[in-house]
């Protein structure tokens, strides 16, 4: 079986990949956010925005945009933490910690090319961590969140309501926005969107064969015996008994009759 790209880049490159990445990121969101509290560091300074970043050369953004995190207590950062550390870690234990550092690599630099595109947009590190998100929903649908902390419900329902209102962002926004954050989302597609395709286009090939090996295997005829005169079959008159002659003029392979046509059959072959 031939390798994907992905699999030879992890052959020659493997041994640079990053085991537990997810946890260095994490400890990066605590720092920031405990500066962020101190007054010491204030996100507004960490935000990937690319006039910034071009015209003032603040080029520190083009990283520390991945590690703001989205909440705004101590609380609810524990549990934003927990989600993403669960995610990050499903999707290494799927694809090995080369796919997971790349699948985050890939994650960043589309999200920078996209500020490229929408030079009005910032972004932090939520469209980064919503990818993992999804792809962990992809990985492990039937695994369930508490919801509100009390409500068990599918990690599959809560990636259809932030899918849906993921759309209805990017249908509101304008037209370089919506470019930029569907390109955001890059990564999750090369990892889960063409293998997705891939194995639907697979899907149909099987299909197709199956079809054509049961027509193969399925008689062309509903019926075995026909009657040449009549056309009377086996399968529309059961009860009645068919024969073939072999005569010379019927030849080798014999033709078929009721026992009503066989015997005028032989009456005309005798009197012939």
């Amino acid at each position: 079986m031939n390798k994907s790209w992905l699999d030879r880049l992890e052959a020659k490159y493997g041994q640079y990949a990053l085991n537990g990445l997810i946890y260095y990121i994490a400890g990066f969101m605590i720092l920031i956010y405990i500066l962020n509290e101190s007054r010491i560091l204030k996100y507004e300074h960490l935000f990937l925005i690319a006039p910034y970043v071009i015209n003032n050369n603040e080029y520190w953004r083009l990283i520390t945009f991945l590690f703001i995190p989205i909440s705004q207590s101590p609380f609810f950062l524990f549990f934003e933490l927990m989600i993403i550390i669960m995610c990050a870690n499903g999707i290494e234990a799927a694809f090995g910690p080369f796919k997971m550092t790349l699948y985050y690599i890939l994650g960043a630099i589309f999200m920078i090319i996209a500020t490229l595109i929408s030079p009005a947009i910032q972004l932090d590190s939520y469209l980064m961590y919503l990818s993992l998100f999804f792809g962990y929903a992809t990985l492990y649908p039937d695994e369930e969140l508490l919801f509100m902390f009390i409500i068990p419900i599918k990690i599959k329902y809560l990636a259809i309501l932030s899918a849906i209102g993921l759309i209805l962002n990017i249908l509101a926004a304008p037209w370089t926005s919506k470019i930029a954050l569907l390109l955001s989302f890059t990564n999750y597609l090369i990892f889960f969107g063409v293998p997705a395709l891939k194995g639907i286009k697979y899907e149909r090939k099987n299909r197709a064969r199956r079809k054509a090996f049961e027509e193969d295997c399925t008689p062309s005829k509903e019926y075995i015996h026909k009657c040449s005169v009549c056309g009377k079959t086996d399968k529309s008159n059961p009860e009645i008994l068919f024969k073939y002659c072999v005569c010379k003029k019927c030849g080798e392979n014999g033709v078929c009759f009721c026992e009503e046509h066989l015997k005028e059959h032989k009456e005309m072959r005798i009197e012939n």
